[in-house]
């Protein structure tokens, strides 16, 4: 049991517990401390290109690029079907970060799927993760958190308009992350939903994070609200405003339904899956017009009242 001024294990895009090894890397030298190089195959990434830079230390490299995981000091951890899917992938995810940096490999890695989720839903996702140093031998971990993929959603292929629109987002998202503030939270609760196996915790994780996107203040007219806060933020002048408020109190009734035990008998798959979808892609006009401004950004991270003024007056 945690003492009572142990905070417990932070939860964030690492899907496992902060500062595991943080003793270790503490007492070590300082000449110890290297820059980590991370490699990821990109399983289902779908793109033509051979290379891309997405940020700084952050690219996308062809699949020659990599071939550390033919290393005999991975022997143990590797099958040699592990290796084959390795040799086949066509892109690698790299990242390049000091040891000690503000994001963990884990988040580094998980958010720019998180950010290439927003830009287009693919069947892109994270087997296996490699990391290397100066000092070390190379290290492979396995990915149990995967992104997963909803059938009618997921886009066959990629464009470097779609990796533009993710160089675009990735840093905001990463500095909100890091930052700790109201959008850390939707964003876990986000990832969360993009890794659930289950159309209704999927659902219930991402209606939570479009709540604490949306939400400015307390009381009832909750679902009205929030419908209208989300009007106004993606408001392209193409929909009509009330539309857009209808259509999220549609979905809004779903997260309920599902909350308080109704959603029990909902077996037609189809239904289900449209709705998830319909969701998830109000889930990333919200995240779009998030992270797409400076300005929207830093209201958001702000107190109920500037929120109330930003949703109300805007």
């Amino acid at each position: 049991m945690a003492k009572a001024d142990d905070p417990g294990p932070l939860h964030d895009l690492r899907g496992g517990v902060r500062g595991k090894y943080a003793g270790r890397m503490a007492n070590a030298a300082p000449q110890a401390v290297a820059t980590l190089r991370v490699w990821a195959p990109l399983f289902d990434f779908t793109w033509e290109g051979t290379e891309y830079q997405i940020t700084d230390g952050t690219w996308i490299r062809a699949a020659s690029a990599y071939r550390g995981y033919d290393s005999p000091d991975l022997d143990q951890s590797l099958s040699p079907y592990d290796r084959t899917l390795c040799r086949d992938v066509r892109h690698w995810l790299s990242i390049m970060q000091p040891a000690h940096h503000s994001l963990s490999v884990r988040e580094s890695v998980n958010s720019f799927l998180l950010a290439l989720w927003i830009v287009r839903p693919t069947r892109a996702h994270v087997a296996l993760r490699f990391q290397e140093s100066a000092s070390d031998s190379p290290s492979v971990f396995r990915v149990l958190d995967r992104f997963q993929w909803i059938r009618g959603q997921a886009a066959d292929e990629l464009g470097d308009k779609d990796l533009m629109a993710v160089s675009r987002l990735l840093p905001p998202l990463r500095s909100a992350h890091v930052a700790r503030g109201r959008l850390r939270n939707a964003l876990v609760l986000t990832f969360r939903g993009c890794v659930s196996i289950d159309w209704q915790a999927a659902f219930i994780c991402w209606s939570a994070a479009a709540e604490a996107l949306l939400t400015y203040e307390r009381g009832p007219g909750i679902a009205r609200r929030l419908a209208r806060a989300y009007a106004r933020l993606v408001d392209d002048q193409k929909t009509p405003i009330e539309a857009a408020v209808e259509r999220f109190r549609a979905m809004y009734e779903v997260r309920s339904e599902i909350v308080h035990g109704r959603a029990h008998d909902r077996d037609g798959n189809a239904k289900n899956l449209e709705d998830l979808i319909t969701f998830s892609d109000m889930l990333r006009r919200i995240w779009d017009a998030a992270l797409g401004a400076e300005d929207t950004r830093l209201v958001l991270e702000s107190d109920d009242e500037v929120r109330k003024r930003f949703f109300e007056y805007s």
